[in-house]
């Protein structure tokens, strides 16, 4: 199965950075989370994006006592009340400037995909088995978490914590808002690669890197001209380019040779300038008949 980034995921995370900047301002939030004004305020830039009607804000009521014309927030706010995708506190509060929790979030994006029909699977029980602190998952919003973590939208860091009630950070709202619209991606399962291939980084830059690859294995490694880029986001890695279901064999490379490989970015469909962020880059193929994957990481400052 194919999997592709969408190209606005690059200006999503622009668009929210600059966003950050805007509410850092506030003090009511720590300088990596995000907002609960922010967050509404970036899911309807997203739907608006993905060819959602924009709200006409002109002459609306306030849509909660905190929430007047005068907030950055008060269109996306407008929009989320009237969809039923916020409703806010007891007493008709929002609270725009607390952080966003990811249990929050969860909800906020529940509802959006349900008023909005998005294909998107139910969750369980079952989809929380594996984390030891599901129990502690309100009733509020247990359906909602549930359905996030079963569709690949929920980003922790931990295997085995989902940390509900943790702000979510701006690089996880960069991702969410982004893989709403393509139902989700799981985590990309990077192996060790075999004893005797390695991936050395020579230079890297948010447009390109060199690596060069060493085979110090007994036998030839064939590999193809693809190779994978990710993305570390809270502890799982996230493809950005287009994954193959087959290895393409181009080149081998013999027992006892290295090769300098030249990776361009730009060949990417989403625009090929990397953020600030970790990375890694990886290059399948065969060694003598076993299939094998090389990579190496790098960050992006």
């Amino acid at each position: 199965m194919r999997r592709r980034i969408w190209r606005g995921w690059i200006l999503c995370l622009c668009a929210c950075l600059l966003l950050c900047g805007a509410a850092s301002g506030t003090g009511s939030t720590p300088p990596d989370a995000v907002s609960r004004g922010a967050f509404a305020d970036a899911l309807y830039d997203a739907h608006v994006a993905n060819g959602g009607t924009p709200v006409v804000s002109e002459g609306s009521s306030a849509p909660f006592r905190d929430v007047g014309s005068w907030s950055p927030y008060f269109e996306a706010l407008c929009w989320a009340k009237a969809s039923g995708i916020a409703g806010g506190y007891a007493g008709g509060a929002f609270r725009p400037a607390a952080p966003v929790t990811r249990q929050q979030a969860a909800v906020m994006l529940y509802r959006y995909a349900e008023t909005t029909d998005l294909p998107l699977e139910k969750g369980s029980d079952r989809d929380l088995a594996g984390y030891r602190d599901a129990d502690t998952i309100p009733a509020w919003s247990r359906e909602a978490v549930q359905w996030a973590v079963r569709n690949g939208l929920w980003f922790s860091g931990s295997a085995t914590e989902l940390r509900a009630a943790e702000s979510v950070s701006w690089e996880e709202l960069a991702v969410l808002t982004q893989l709403l619209f393509q139902g989700g991606m799981p985590a990309a399962a990077l192996s060790a690669a075999p004893e005797g291939l390695t991936m050395e980084l020579q230079q890297c830059s948010t447009t390109g890197a060199v690596v060069v690859l060493q085979n110090a294995a007994e036998e030839t490694f064939s590999y193809g001209a693809d190779y994978g880029l990710y993305r570390q986001v809270n502890g799982g890695w996230y493809q950005l380019n287009e994954e193959m279901d087959a290895i393409a064999i181009a080149y081998e490379l013999a027992p006892g040779e290295s090769r300098e490989l030249t990776l361009s970015w730009g060949e990417m469909d989403w625009g090929g300038v990397l953020p600030a962020g970790t990375y890694c880059v990886a290059q399948s193929g065969l060694l003598g008949e076993q299939q094998a994957t090389v990579s190496v990481t790098f960050a992006i400052k």
